[in-house]
This record gives structure tokens, sequence and C-alpha cells, in this order.
């Protein structure tokens, strides 16, 4: 799937620029499906252990209610009435608590996850989806590395396992926090995409994406890494070009990295640099300096 049509936008000067909020909200609407069905998987089994909690619950109150029931005959007559025991046992091996103490514990372990999951997802949706004023302000960074790898994960779960390696000690960094979450998602996509590519012409059953955070020299860097195809060297200069494309006609508009470029280094006064090799696979670095000038945040 490539998003590049909806997060990037030309003026009469034939110059990208970030898209307005309401740009982002189709960006959004583009991706509902996925991120519909990624609170659809937990939901579906909270639904299936509710139900089974549901009879684990009616087993164990039956047998609850024989022992109860022979406790007043014992109570009653000093004994337990040979039939009176038999019908615990037969209550007992149809409960199975043995086999009910096991599966309730998943079973309540996964629903926590899973709500977890969801409402994590959701909380994202807010996050992702909030109409930030265009001004510069104190952003998370990790926050929003964490956004895009939550409303991203219907677009890379199939392709590939996603690692996480946020610093804990990064300060926060003066940005715009809606551009940083679409240069993420700029990337991240891309990455699974050509993941995508490798798996289906049988390079491998899964690949690997990795994103790390980290302060330095009073600038943040992020880090995506992915172990797709390699970026043939004649082309990786060539990758930030408005227009340029490897993807097949009506699959690509090739804007969404230029789109990045131009985030990162006229937005932000960064830099972005991509190095992709068969020993480290294809790694983009983006530098954002803590400090940025009058004129870029204008």
């Amino acid at each position: 799937m490539n998003l590049s049509g909806w997060i990037c936008m030309s003026d009469n000067n034939n110059q990208f620029k970030p898209a307005p909020n309401q740009q982002k909200l189709e960006m959004l609407g583009s991706l509902i499906s996925g991120i519909a069905h990624e609170i659809n998987t937990p939901l579906h089994y909270l639904g299936t252990n509710l139900t089974f909690l549901k009879s684990a619950f009616k087993d164990l109150l039956d047998l609850v209610n024989e022992y109860q029931a022979i406790l007043a005959e014992l109570e009653n007559e000093g004994k337990i009435p040979p039939d009176a025991l038999c019908r615990m046992k037969n209550t007992e091996i149809e409960a199975n608590p043995g086999y009910l103490k096991g599966e309730i514990s998943q079973a309540l372990q996964e629903s926590e996850e899973g709500i977890a999951m969801a409402s994590g997802l959701v909380l994202a949706m807010k996050d992702f989806s909030y109409p930030g004023p265009r001004n510069f302000s104190l952003v998370d960074v990790n926050q929003c590395v964490d956004t895009v790898y939550k409303i991203s994960r219907f677009a890379w779960k199939k392709e590939a396992d996603f690692e996480l390696n946020l610093a804990g000690d990064l300060p926060y960094l003066l940005a715009s926090r809606d551009e940083l979450h679409q240069v993420l998602i700029n990337i991240i996509v891309n990455a699974s995409q050509a993941i995508r590519e490798k798996r289906n012409a049988g390079g491998y059953d899964r690949g690997q994406i990795n994103v790390s955070t980290r302060s330095e020299n009073n600038q943040i860097v992020i880090e995506v890494a992915n172990d797709g195809p390699i970026i043939a060297p004649e082309i990786l200069n060539r990758i930030f070009e408005p227009h340029f494309t490897t993807k097949p006609a009506g699959q690509g508009t090739g804007l969404g990295l230029s789109l990045v470029k131009k985030v990162v280094e006229k937005e932000h006064g960064g830099k972005i640099d991509v190095i992709s090799n068969a020993e480290t696979g294809t790694v983009f670095r983006v530098y954002l300096p803590h400090r940025q000038s009058a004129e870029i945040q204008e």
C-alpha cells in the first residue's frame, strides 16, 4: 500500500509541502480498514474468552453447589451418604477443575492483553489524528515512534517482525509532531513494502524492521532499518527526488520520500541519510537538531 499520495501535495511552484490537517485525516481514512482489523482481532478473542469463562463459571458453580449440598448433609447426618459422594465425584469429573484452573488463568491473561492492545491502538489513533498546530512545540519523539508503530501494524505484521529500541533518556524535541508522524509512516510503510517484494520473490519467509532512537551531539537520531532488497547504488542517490519511483505504473507517486527529505531538512533543519548494502540492509537515519533557527520554524 503506497501512502505517499495521501500525505503530500504540491503548490503552484511545484514545491512539495506537508499536507494540512484535513489531508492527514484523509490519510487516516485510507488506513482505517487495516486499523479496524487490528482492533477487531483482540475484540474477537475477548469475545471467545468471555464465552469460555461463562461456561467455566457455570461448571465451577455446579461443583461448588454440590460441595455445599454435601456439607449440609454431613452436618445433618454426621456422615457423607454414599450417593452424595458419588454425585460429587461425577460433578468434579464433569467440571475438570484442574483443566479450568489453567485455562481460566490463560483466558484472563489473554483478555487483559487484548484490552491493552485495543485501547493502545485507539489512543494511538487519537494521537495521530488530533489536529495539532503547524507551529513547533516540544515533542516526545519516542511517543511519535510508538504511535506510528501501532497504527501501521497492519501494514507490516504479515511481512516482518518489528523491534523498537527507544532511548529512555531522550529529551523533548522542538518540532512539528504531525510532520514527524508523516516522516515515520512513510519510511516504515516503505520498509514493509520492500520486505513484501523480497518475500514474494522467495527471498525469505519473514523480514525484520528495527526502529531506534538516541540522543547524539545535540540532536536526536531516529534510525529505521529493514532487511528487504538492497537499493541499487545507481539509484540510491535518486530516491528522494520528486516523482522518482521504482514501483510499477499506478502503484507509486514517488512523492513520499521527497516529502520526508523536505520535512527533515527544510522544515526542521535536520539531515537524512540512507545506506543500503548486503551487510547492513537498508538503513534510514534521521538527524533532528534540538534547536532550529527562526527562519526554519516559520
